[in-house]
């Protein structure tokens, strides 16, 4: 959009705004509003609001009671991103009134909300307003960027904390795998002290005796 052409779009808008009637499309042009329309390959909707495409209006959208009108003409000049972001800018009219930069957060809502705007795509809607100047009914196109990346960083931030934290891995059990050939891998500890007895009840420093012919014997189980 060249800044001229916005500046004529605000002024035809603003008197449409008092009360103007801006020339609508023959009812054959005009869609049920359950039936939504194809724009940038998605299905788009806006409530119980009607779309109603007409050629005459001098911008890519506008809001009337009941109506969202779309320029078919301009609007497909524009980036799928943009055609998508008139469609809800002029779809959150309905919803947040005659505010222009409410209408461009609810608009940006949407699109972090439903995956179609991204920071690139963000950029191209930022450039579509061409550093416009302010008008009676519309805000500059650098005041408009700055809401937009205003509202862009708070749907991003609303969007992850929406999200479910996911599962944290379940702990693996340890499991010790015995090697074919058992090793031992430190030295034996003395966890105790006593004295060694056996079933006879002879402690086993005092089980040897020695027989007469001067041999060592060993009796019960002594090693």
């Amino acid at each position: 959009m060249r800044s001229s052409r916005a500046l004529k779009t605000a002024i035809a808008l603003a008197g449409f705004a008092v009360g103007a009637t801006l020339p609508l499309a023959p009812a054959s042009a005009q869609r049920p509003a359950s039936d939504g329309i194809q724009l940038a390959g998605r299905t788009v909707r806006c409530g119980s609001v009607r779309i109603v495409s007409d050629r005459h209006i001098p911008s890519e959208g506008a809001a009337a009671p009941g109506v969202l009108i779309l320029n078919p003409g301009m609007l497909n000049a524009q980036p799928p991103v943009v055609r998508l972001f008139v469609f809800h800018h002029e779809c959150g009219h309905h919803t947040v009134g005659e505010s222009e930069l409410k209408a461009d957060c609810w608009a940006v809502q949407q699109g972090v909300r439903d995956g179609w705007l991204d920071a690139k795509g963000l950029s191209s809607v930022c450039q579509s307003f061409e550093d416009a100047p302010e008008t009676p009914t519309h805000p500059s196109g650098r005041r408009r960027c700055r809401n937009l990346d205003q509202c862009f960083a708070t749907a991003v931030a609303s969007l992850r904390a929406a999200k479910p934290a996911s599962p944290a891995p379940a702990a693996r059990a340890s499991v010790e795998v015995a090697s074919a050939t058992p090793r031992l891998v430190s030295g034996p500890k003395l966890v105790g002290t006593g004295t060694l007895r056996y079933s006879n009840g002879v402690p086993c420093k005092s089980a040897a005796t020695k027989p007469a012919d001067g041999m060592q014997a060993k009796t019960g189980a002594c090693p």
